[in-house]
């Protein structure tokens, strides 16, 4: 049996559906899902494939003949960790998942890698408000990057170890199929705690462009930590501890900046020096000459 690699373009025009044509997203999405299963719907947990010795053909031909049941496709002798295993364009690991994937697929008649259902599956768990990921479309829809798009797929959709490739993923695909969205090689995305304004741009760029950096507190805040690092290697980016407008190059790897506003106590008025005894002395005098 073939193995069932699905367009990257049809996952696209799937989230771009789901997400209200928000681009970041949709991004960010594809570039989890290749990390996750290579856009490939028969694709089974590398993990499971190694302790069981089992290929993703084995176990997809079993299923989609019946010479794999339901129970054995559940059952706790393929865990690899406490939740079960990855199976599908999105890798759904625990048994309740994997459950609804084989009712939206075997149960209504098709293999269990069928594209069409699979997106059925996706789309329900998206859309639908009785499913625990519904919750988590309106961030979707509205996310204004791509690394917020992406990290937050993974922590909250696919429950999956965090790797920035999975971000170099999403910039690709976005320079794929954004439609007219700002091209480059590097992203660079601003993470900011505290009510002030921190802005950079552009968020996609070459090494050796010129990103321009903005950073003001708020009324009552301080500026209190602004740092940028590599997002492969961790080293530091050259930017001035200030508030306004500053520039800086892109390296040759994307930027992670960190922008953090705290807030301060009011400084209370200076007493006004009036040459007069306080009167609390006035009557401690007072009680002693008395």
């Amino acid at each position: 049996m073939a193995s069932h690699y699905v367009n990257p373009q049809d996952v696209w025009d799937l989230f771009y559906e789901i997400f209200d044509g928000n681009e970041y997203a949709c991004a960010g999405a594809l570039g989890n899902m290749q990390s996750e299963s290579g856009f490939y719907s028969d694709n089974a947990e590398n993990l499971w494939n190694e302790l069981t010795g089992h290929s993703d053909e084995w176990l997809t031909q079993g299923i989609n003949d019946d010479s794999i049941t339901e129970a054995q496709f559940l059952q706790r002798d393929w865990y690899v960790n406490d939740y079960g295993f990855g199976y599908g364009l999105s890798q759904w690991t625990d048994e309740t998942r994997r459950k609804k994937l084989w009712d939206y697929t075997i149960e209504q008649g098709y293999d269990i890698d069928s594209q069409a259902q699979q997106f059925a599956y996706i789309r329900w768990e998206w859309l639908d408000e009785d499913s625990h990921y519904h919750r988590f479309l309106p961030y979707m829809k509205t996310v204004g990057t791509i690394f917020q798009a992406t990290r937050y797929y993974c922590d909250n959709y696919e429950v999956g170890s965090w790797s920035t490739t999975r971000v170099t993923n999403a910039l690709y695909w976005y320079n794929t199929f954004a439609g007219g969205g700002p091209g480059g090689n590097y992203y660079c995305d601003l993470y900011k705690t505290g009510n002030g304004v921190a802005t950079v741009s552009p968020t996609i760029a070459n090494q050796g462009d010129i990103i321009t950096l903005y950073v003001q507190p708020d009324a009552g805040e301080i500026l209190e930590e602004l740092e940028a690092t590599g997002t492969r290697t961790g080293q530091s980016v050259a930017i001035a501890f200030q508030t306004g407008y500053q520039t800086f190059i892109m390296p040759d790897e994307g930027v992670f900046i960190r922008v953090k506003f705290s807030g301060t106590p009011p400084v209370p008025p200076t007493p006004t020096t009036t040459g007069k005894m306080p009167l609390y002395m006035m009557l401690k005098r007072r009680q002693k000459i008395w």
